[in-house]
């Protein structure tokens, strides 16, 4: 599995643009930028189980792909319902509803790149990371 492993952040691309333009709390935009945060990915039989640990919180997702699952997300508690699609070294997790993000994730390397997108934002923001 091409996302086995810890992942080290490394850094963001316009990650406060997109998060201001998506809505967040502006008093909360700076816990979500910028920081240290690492990802460590398994498997547990169907299912991925991907763990994001930071200063202050970690937040665990357990899915199956092609299925809907609750995933928190962001540092305050937020929720949504998503499916996840993978096919190789390519994932991407999209809410159900509407007009809700999508988050791509991909391997290239020693190198996982998150990108963000959601309707209606003017930008794409991406977060990098490096394989332990």
């Amino acid at each position: 599995m091409a996302f086995a492993g810890k992942w080290i952040f490394v850094k963001n691309e316009k990650m406060r643009e997109f998060a201001v333009a998506a809505g967040a709390p502006a008093e909360k935009v700076d816990q979500m930028i910028d920081v240290p945060i690492t990802v460590e990915c398994t498997r547990d039989g169907d299912y991925y189980v991907m763990s994001f640990t930071g200063p202050k919180k970690t937040i665990v997702q357990k899915f199956k792909p092609d299925e809907p699952f609750t995933e928190e997300i962001g540092p305050f508690g937020k929720t949504r319902v998503a499916i996840a699609k993978v096919e190789g070294d390519k994932m991407a997790i999209r809410g159900v509803n509407e007009g809700e993000a999508v988050e791509k994730r991909e391997v290239i390397g020693d190198e996982m790149i998150f990108t963000f997108i959601k309707p209606g934002v003017p930008c794409v923001a991406k977060r990098y990371l490096k394989r332990a």
